[in-house]
């Protein structure tokens, strides 16, 4: 178990998390200038970028060790990653929320929103094409959602749930799902689909 977490950066991933969180306080609701390929307007916030890191982090750290030693360990080392992500999402959401009680900063709740969905997220990606390219699409989806994901009058599409506001029910049934299937997808698969492939070979 303990070279399991010095292979995952644990501790780094903790602390990674918990500045995302602290700099989601701080500049979460800063607009960032990113133009809008589809003529529509709205507001960007620091927020919905900033949050991506720890699920990135999550990724650097499976990416670390051998795929074909692990896939072949008697360890559940998948259920450990798995466990990994959601100790991360949901400690990250219940700061986010305590922060939102004692603040009454609605910022907090998005930072702890996306953290999760964005864990999620990458999970899922993970599962199927290895965390190398989880950590690259993952970080693509927020700047994917800033250019094309807002209605002619500004307001976030609904399928855009990462860039809705707060108190979206919507975002947070969304997110709910995601983190849920990312979960159930490092649980239960040993390895990206390639490494499967050359397993059964």
């Amino acid at each position: 178990m303990i070279w399991w977490s010095k292979a995952r950066a644990a501790q780094r991933l903790a602390a990674v998390t918990a500045l995302t969180i602290g700099l989601g306080l701080l500049l979460g609701d800063t607009a960032l200038p990113i133009p809008i390929l589809t003529g529509q307007s709205g507001t960007f916030l620091a927020g919905h970028l900033l949050t991506v890191l720890p699920a990135v982090v999550l990724m650097y750290g499976k990416e670390r060790t051998d795929h074909r030693l692990e896939a072949t360990a008697a360890r559940p080392v998948n259920r450990w990653d798995a466990g990994l992500a959601a100790l991360t999402a949901t400690s990250a959401a219940a700061v986010a929320g305590l922060l939102y009680l004692l603040l009454d900063a609605d910022i907090a709740v998005v930072t702890g929103r996306n953290i999760a969905a964005y864990i999620g997220i990458a999970a899922c990606i993970s599962a199927f094409l290895g965390p190398r390219i989880a950590a690259f699409l993952t970080t693509v989806v927020p700047l994917g959602l800033a250019h094309t994901g807002w209605t002619p009058v500004g307001k976030a599409e609904i399928w855009a749930w990462l860039l809705h506001d707060a108190d979206s029910a919507t975002a947070i049934a969304s997110t709910v799902i995601t983190l849920m299937a990312g979960l159930f997808s490092l649980w239960l698969r040993r390895g990206p689909i390639s490494l499967t492939i050359v397993r059964a070979r």
